[in-house]
């Protein structure tokens, strides 16, 4: 007889084995091939002949014993389940030791065992409230119907079936108010998180994440500028997905207020799975998955390597890639053919040749004009890039085990995830080790535990703005230069004479530098990144009476991250060779002691009580050695470097909190909560100042009302529930960075930005110098006040719901630095000056569509739109620099809304007058260079300042998250759209100046004519120009001073998700410990419409930070395709 299990194990063992039976720091690899694939999915679709059950039939009725059509029948633990036909009838197979679970809008869940009988009858009572409990602040549970605030809950399914190994980006269009953006399609990449905007103008707008009632570590830590290295990673991503049993969003002050200054950003509560009581329950996941390119940068393919000989001559020639030339603005590659005569007329310099004649920069020879060489045509390289990226491999293993008694449970997890990256010896890995469990000690006495160990481990790429970043080098590179050297991509890859000539030094299309080929730099270019980390938490709850219960929470959560940083002598970006070591050490430890308790008070008013005490200690250490000028090739090692410094830094920070909260229900229909917390933050302490607890001491208050209408209206087959609720809040926010109260000291370097700078010590000299921001022993914590409506409303039985929410908050005292005298020895100061507002409004839509015996459709939308005005900045500070460019980036500007988009633009008819603030883009045309002299003659003048060009910030967000079951099978799909929302296209940008984009090659042959505008004198424009080389290198083209040309709508519709799932039937075949299968097939971004020009608009340069709205030859991203084979055991 066919044993399926063996089959499985068999055909898996290769990968088992390297899971779980060799050593857990083992390196990273990835192990399957496409023959391997194609029979793991042969074997999925056998596998539905694979189990058998019995069979149980029943009925569903209400607690009047009226039948119940559409009721959900679920086989407990499993994705096996059924609904009830037009009499409430039901017929489902499951093991005969199984648990039947039926539910039904507006009624109780009902939980039943089978014991082996093969009819079980269910009877359901109503229930018109809203009885769901919610985690919230601080890990208290409350019932949902008393929250006078705004909380949305996302299941384990949700986050599961995403077909995302990261749970943030498994989060996006699952809940209203929140904000998802990944930063690049890089493995292992970071993803930038907002709830409800941003509450802090320079500091931390990412939530605050807690796992089982402890705050963790969530820091994306970048070795590189905010322009430039390699993706950065959250550490959320270390948390396996399968070990989520829930996520609750708290969003408002009045929802994140006990968590004082730390979670003004908004909090994310994760509860994680702890065992359930049953018999042992082992279950076995396995994903493979292929991850390919989304979308490039449209390139023209049609002019080779070149420029036009003069502004007087504007005939295009060809350059050797051995003069350094960058433009591809030469002739068309339809009239070049190859010659590899040295004496040929056009032949490059001998320098260009070996001591044999050979032509070094392409093994075809170089180019010449048509029909002077030896007639074999210019061969054009699009591979190059299109060819570049790989289809990347994913596979995903996790065991888990629970189970328990009435007493105790338990729960273990283990997890090998590998993911390619679509760049070459890109590599991301990830091993995860948990252990949880509970023990009710005595009756009033119950324990809870958590374990994690989780290994991370990085082969990461350098991108952005970066002479070694990919994607410069890629899409820089003239179509007529060959990047392999006639290798194919998966040749070129390991074929070191691909990308390096003899002598060692790299082969480029700028000779030997300005930028890396992009073969050579994946091969020492590399940033290798090892993270180990270890964290739990430990839960005591003693439940001594109802006005007397006690619970203990303490937890630690300790992070090492090694980087290793390769520049192989001949990188563009360190030439002489540059090895960096550096070691980050984090450690985070949690405490909260919970006293609370509650009771009836008379018949209708109920009283509940908190007081807490929270203390919060981050410490963080960075140690870093690194060495240049390398001895010689093929060693990227300190040993091999001559010049070699280190540095080191220690950060602690302390906060201590405590918390008072009162909860009165009256009838269970009116709910008032009042909350206040003091915080400690050791942040605003000030150095050699006299102890005084005052100095850093805040008191924040929240309010909250909810009141349920449904309950003060007569039953009726319409509305379900309905609530309305409000609350008021102030909660502080923390100094963006540590010790700004006192002006320390640092190292002294000097340099442009470009190539190596002077570092001390230097010959056994140390240098340090003072920072140029003065310190400032007043500042005060910055303060958020927030007010926030809301509704929530169910009809027919639950079938439809509708949440709304508007708020508004004013944040003031923002920390900022102001400018200074030179005089003082200072250019800023720190002070408590700015101010925003900000504003919005959330929905949610749920809709149970259809609900049959064979079919159901259930459809969930939220909607968020939300807006950050900045008030008012410090004295003497118009504008703000965020992140980006001088030339163009995101700035602070009062009046505008948060990071908006500043660079240059075009001079227009109204500078100057009545309506220019200075910032803003004035009312008028465009005006028209009308110097005859000038090299810009006819093209649009540039305005003498910097202006606002675009808004980074969507118009509104809206996720349609549906779930179709039909029969067994279960169809997913998620539609997201973000509306608005502008980016600065750099690579357009860029790209235009170096004749690379496809917009060059459109207008470079375009008869002259004049672009439209007025001249200076407000007479329309006669001037006719032709937009070549002469016009993108200029002012207004690519590297010029303005960007507003290239400042594009970034907005889209896509389809994130779509799966199709198969619970395959159980039958006969002699394996009886298999309860149930689960096949699946997930798809991700498999499809976007937008009118940006350019990859993948869901990116951002600086990747999780404040400046947004900046894409400069960033990673693109993914499209993604896996199958999923569950069983449970």
């Amino acid at each position: 007889m066919f044993n399926g299990f063996e089959f499985f194990l068999n055909f898996f063992h290769k990968s088992l084995t390297y899971v779980y039976f060799i050593p857990y720091f083992a390196p990273l690899k990835t192990n399957f091939n496409m023959k391997q694939i194609y029979l793991f999915t042969a074997f999925l679709l056998s596998l539905q002949i694979a189990f058998a059950q019995i069979t149980v039939a029943g009925n569903v009725t209400d607690d009047q014993g009226v039948p119940l059509p559409g009721a959900t029948v679920v086989e407990v633990g499993t994705n096996n389940g059924t609904t009830t036909d037009f009499d409430g009838n039901y017929s489902i197979s499951v093991s005969d030791d199984a648990s039947l679970a039926v539910s039904f809008v507006g009624y109780e869940t009902t939980t039943l065992a089978v014991d082996g009988q093969d009819q079980l009858n269910f009877s359901l009572n109503q229930s018109n409230e809203l009885d769901e409990v919610v985690v919230t602040s601080l890990g208290i549970k409350r019932e949902a119907k008393a929250l006078g605030y705004s909380i949305q809950s996302v299941g384990s399914d949700d986050i599961v079936n995403s077909g995302s190994n990261n749970a943030l980006d498994a989060l996006v269009g699952k809940a209203a108010g929140v904000q998802i953006t990944r930063s690049a399609g890089s493995a292992g990449g970071g993803s930038r998180i907002l709830i409800r905007g941003v509450t802090s103008m320079i500091g931390n707008n990412q939530p605050l994440i807690v796992i089982d009632g402890i705050i963790t570590n969530n820091e994306t830590l970048n070795s590189g500028s905010n322009t430039a290295g390699t993706a950065t990673s959250n550490r959320l991503m270390d948390l396996n997905n399968e070990d989520i049993e829930s996520i609750n969003i708290l969003k408002g002050s009045a929802a994140t207020a006990l968590y004082g200054t730390a979670g003004a950003p908004g909090v994310i509560v994760v509860t994680t799975k702890k065992g359930e009581e049953g018999e042992m329950k082992v279950s076995y996941t396995h994903s493979t998955g292929v991850d390919w390119l989304s979308t490039l940068f449209d390139l023209q393919d049609t002019y080779a390597q070149g420029r036009n000989r003069s502004r007087s001559d504007r005939t295009p020639y060809w350059r050797s890639p051995g003069t350094g030339e960058s433009s591809s603005y030469g002739p068309a590659l339809a009239d070049l053919e190859y010659s590899t005569d040295p004496n040929h007329p056009e032949a490059p310099a001998a320098s260009h040749f070996d001591s044999d004649g050979n032509y070094l920069y392409d093994k075809n020879g170089f180019l010449v004009t048509r029909g002077t060489g030896n007639g074999i045509p210019g061969n054009n390289y699009q591979d190059n890039y299109r060819g570049f990226f790989r289809e990347a491999i994913q596979s995903l293993n996790n065991l888990s085990i629970q189970g328990g008694t009435e007493k105790a449970t338990y729960a273990f997890s283990t997890s090998f995830l590998t993911n390619e990256g679509i760049v070459p010896n890109e590599e991301y890995g990830r091993k995860t080790f948990r252990l949880a469990g509970t023990l009710q000690a005595s009756d009033k006495l119950k324990i809870s535990t958590t374990f994690n160990y989780v290994r991370s481990d990085y082969q990461r790429i350098q991108q952005g703005s970066n002479t070694s970043g990919l994607m410069l080098g890629l899409y820089r590179t003239p179509v007529s230069f060959d990047n392999a050297n006639g290798f194919t991509t998966e040749e070129a890859v390991d074929e070191r004479s691909a990308y390096q000539f003899a002598n060692g030094l790299q082969r480029s299309y700028r000779g030997n530098g300005g930028y890396d080929n992009p073969y050579w730099l994946i091969n020492n270019g590399l940033r290798n990144e090892t993270v180990n980390r270890v964290y739990g938490s430990f839960t005591a709850d003693w439940n001594y009476s109802k006005w007397l219960n006690a619970s203990l929470i303490i937890g630690a959560d300790f992070t090492s991250d090694s980087r290793k940083q390769n520049f192989e002598k001949g990188s563009a970006t360190r030439s002489p060779g540059y090895v960096s070591l550096t070691q980050y050490n984090s450690f985070l430890t949690d405490a909260i002691l919970n006293i609370s308790g509650g009771d009836a008070i008379t018949d209708k008013l109920n009283l509940n009580y908190l007081v807490s005490a929270n203390a919060f200690d981050r410490t963080r250490s960075a140690l870093n050695s690194n060495g240049s000028n390398f001895a010689f090739l093929g060693f990227i090692n300190l040993a091999n470097a001559s010049n070699v410094a280190g540095s080191e830094n220690f950060l602690r920070t302390t906060q201590m909190g405590f918390v008072g909260q009162v909860e009165m229900d009256w009838d269970s229909t009116f709910y008032l909560t009042l909350a206040a917390r003091q915080d400690y933050d050791s942040r605003l302490g000030v150095p050699g100042r006299e102890f005084n607890a005052g100095d850093f001491s805040f008191v924040y208050p929240a309010a909250s009302i909810s009141i349920l209408l449904s309950e003060l209206l007569p039953q009726n087959d319409v509305l379900s529930f309905a609530k309305i609720r409000a609350s008021w809040a102030q909660v502080g926010g923390p100094p963006p960075f540590a010790y700004l109260t006192t002006s320390g000291y640092s190292i002294t370097n000097v340099g442009d930005g470009w190539g190596d700078s002077l570092n001390w010590p230097i010959q056994g000299v140390t240098g340090f110098e003072i920072d140029s921001i003065l310190g400032n022993s007043d500042l005060t914590s910055e303060l958020t006040e927030e007010i926030e409506f809301g509704i929530d409303f169910r009809f027919f039985n639950n079938r439809i719901g509708l949440d709304l929410a508007y708020y508004e908050r004013q944040m003031t005292d923002a920390i900022l630095n102001a400018s200074l005298p030179p005089s003082t020895g200072y250019n800023n100061v720190w002070l408590n000056s700015g101010r925003m507002s900000g504003r919005g409004i959330e929905a949610t839509l749920n809709l149970g569509i259809v609900e049959s015996e064979n079919f159901s459709w259930n459809s969930q939308i939220n909607f968020t739109s939300n807006e950050n005005i900045v008030e008012e900045l410090a004295p003497g500070l118009d504008k703000l620099f965020l992140a980006g460019f001088s030339s163009g980036g995101s700035y602070l500007i009062a009046g505008n809304q948060y990071g908006a988009l500043v660079g240059g633009a075009y001079l227009r008819s109204g500078n100057g007058g009545p309506g220019d603030d200075g910032l803003n883009i004035p009312d008028g045309d465009i005006v028209i260079n009308d110097n005859a002299s000038s090299n810009e003659y006819g093209f649009q003048a540039v305005d003498p300042q910097q202006r606002a060009i675009g808004n980074p910030n969507p118009d509104f967000i809206m996720g349609w998250n549906n779930q179709i079951r039909l029969g067994p099978v279960n169809i997913g799909f998620l539609f997201d759209w973000k509306e608005g929302g502008d980016m600065l296209n750099g690579v357009g940008w860029a790209l235009s100046f170096f004749g690379r984009s496809q917009l060059t090659a459109d207008t470079r042959n375009e008869a002259p004519a004049p672009i439209p505008g007025v001249l200076p004198d407000g007479s329309p424009n006669n001037i006719p120009v032709v937009r070549d080389q002469y016009y993108y290198q200029s002012s207004v083209g690519g590297f010029g001073s303005v960007w507003e040309q290239f400042t594009d709508d970034a907005g889209w519709i896509r389809l994130r998700e779509v799966s199709l799932g198969y619970n395959i039937p159980v039958s006969s075949i002699g394996i009886d410990f298999i309860d149930s299968a689960n096949l699946s097939i997930v798809g991700r971004n498999l499809w976007y419409s937008t009118d940006y020009n350019g990859v993948d608009p869901e990116t951002s340069l600086t990747g999780v930070g404040n400046g947004q709205g900046v894409d400069y030859f960033n990673m693109p991203g993914t499209r993604s395709v896996l199958a999923k084979l569950k069983l449970n055991l």
